[in-house]
This record gives structure tokens, sequence and C-alpha cells, in this order.
């Protein structure tokens, strides 16, 4: 996967950004495609993966095509780590080419110590980009809903909201956002530490395709079907229980199980009234964790 590039302001060319404009900044567990980082002018720090002896950036393409693949037959399970301070400093310095102030928004301080490095930076950059405030912003969220949240905050910044207001919205949408998948196993997940052996056997001998949900930094268990029809049906019941009547805001996420996050995208679409519909694949990052056959939705409703 190629790293994000970006170039050094010096202070004074930061100085004379628009008065009064916002830039995003973010991480690659977010999961945006390039066309969305292109079209809302977002920066990204990107999380890395090692496989074996090989660590390799994450990102929507390149080097780590076939990582589902390698999981698979990978012995370990993959380690992640979260940008280093210097590589959230080279996005703000990126964003601050054209713009005067900075949101950041950051993966889950539960689960990565994105944000925390992200804080690192923003103090680093008091003293390499004066006058430029940064607000690293924790999300409580993952994936698809930390997406949610970057994207509602980088339009707002394209409408010249001031960075208080983007921040008070970022908030707001973290209080809202859902996130709900199905597992095809929780071996990955015990495998990270999150969830005992015993659950891991329990779903397996009774063939249990669990049903999660991830708000507010907490996880927690939504239902247990038998199979992955089952847990699509529980899915999309969920989705569109919760967003009957509104505008909704949704992202459709998997993990080498495209298909069935196509049919999810078609069913939401003909039964909801979307402001925004759209998929994405697991990066690495979070893939590692859930592993593969992961069908999610991310969502808030207006």
């Amino acid at each position: 996967m190629t790293e994000q590039q970006s170039a050094s302001p010096s202070p004074e060319s930061a100085a004379q950004n628009t008065a009064g404009s916002v830039a995003i900044v973010t991480d690659s567990a977010a999961a945006l495609t390039d066309d969305l980082i292109e079209k809302h002018g977002i920066q990204v720090a990107s999380m890395e993966v090692t496989i074996g002896d090989e660590t390799f950036v994450d990102g929507p393409d390149g080097g780590l095509d076939d990582f589902y693949d390698r999981l698979r037959a990978a012995e370990e399970l993959p380690t992640t780590s979260a940008p280093k301070p210097g590589a959230w400093l080279d996005a703000y310095k990126a964003a601050a080419e054209n713009a005067s102030s900075i949101l950041c928004v950051t993966l889950s301080a539960n689960l990565s110590a994105a944000y925390y490095a992200a804080k690192v930076a923003a103090e680093t950059a008091e003293t390499e980009l004066p006058g430029v405030p940064i607000t690293v912003f924790d999300s409580k969220a993952a994936a698809g809903s930390e997406a949610l949240i970057v994207l509602e905050c980088a339009r707002l910044a394209a409408a010249g909201k001031p960075l208080e207001e983007v921040h008070r919205r970022a908030e707001e949408i973290a209080q809202q956002v859902r996130l709900v998948a199905y597992l095809d196993t929780l071996e990955y997940v015990h495998r990270g530490g999150r969830v005992p052996k015993i659950a891991v056997w329990a779903t397996s001998l009774l063939k249990i395709k669990p049903v999660m949900e991830f708000a507010a930094g907490e996880a927690k268990s939504v239902a247990r079907p038998r199979n992955r029809s089952g847990a699509y049906k529980r899915l999309l019941k969920e989705v569109t229980g919760d967003l009957a009547g509104k505008r909704s805001h949704v992202n459709v996420m998997h993990a080498d199980a495209q298909d069935e996050a196509q049919s999810l995208i078609d069913d939401i679409g003909e039964r909801l009234e979307c402001e925004e519909l759209f998929m994405t694949q697991f990066h690495p990052f979070m893939g590692a964790h859930t592993g593969p056959g992961l069908v999610a939705v991310s969502y808030w409703g207006e």
C-alpha cells in the first residue's frame, strides 16, 4: 500500500492560509476510499500492519491486495500499530497548506494509540505550525462509523464553518453513529485477546455467526443467528428499524465479502431515504482483528 505523501509548509506559508478555513485529518482505520479522500481534501495518517517479518502501510490499495488470503494462511495473527507522531505531524503540515485550523478525528482510544500519538503531534505542531490551532478528537468509533463522522466534518468545513462548530458536530455524530456487524468467526477476535476461548468454541460448535455492535467506544453482542443468512437478515433489520423515516447516512463495509455487502447496499437503498450510501472494504488494520468474512454497517440518521 502507498503511504500518504505530504509536503511540509513553512510557518510563513501556514500563516497565509484562508482565514477561518478548517482542514480534516484522520487515520486509515476509517477505511476511506481514495475517491472520498480526494473529494473532501482529507489528510490521512496511515496505520501499519506486520505479517511475519514484513511491515506494510495500511491503506485502500497497493501492496496488501491479497491481505485476506494471507490472513487465512497465517499461523500467527498479524500485528498492527497506530501512526507515529511524525506521521500525524506530516498530515497536519499538509493540511495547513490549505487551511488555518485543523480538526483531527481518530480511531477510538479504546482500540488504538492513534489518539495519543495525534495529541503528541499536535503539541509539536504548536512550534512548527504557529498560529494553526489543532483539535484532536477521539471519535470513540471505528471503521465506517469513524468515516461517517469524518465526512460530516468535511462537509461542514467545506461550507466554511469554524473549528469550534465542526468539532461540536463531530461530538454530536459520535453519540449517534452505530456500527453493527456479523462475523464469520470469533477466532480472530479471540486471538487478539478480546473474547475468551470458550466463546469461540461455542460459536464454532453451534455454527453461530455472531452479530456485534460497536458504539460509543464499547462493543456488545446483538444476536447469535445460526447461519450467515440469518445474520444478514438481523443486520438489515437493525439498520432499517433504526433509520425508518430518517434521512440516512450509511456506510456498508466488508472484509473480503463484497457480494454480500453489495446485496446489503441494494436492500438498504430500496428501503431507506439515504443522504449518503456507500461501500468500503475493511483496511488490513481493522481486518486483522476481525478476520475475513465480516459484513458491517455504520449509520446515523437525521
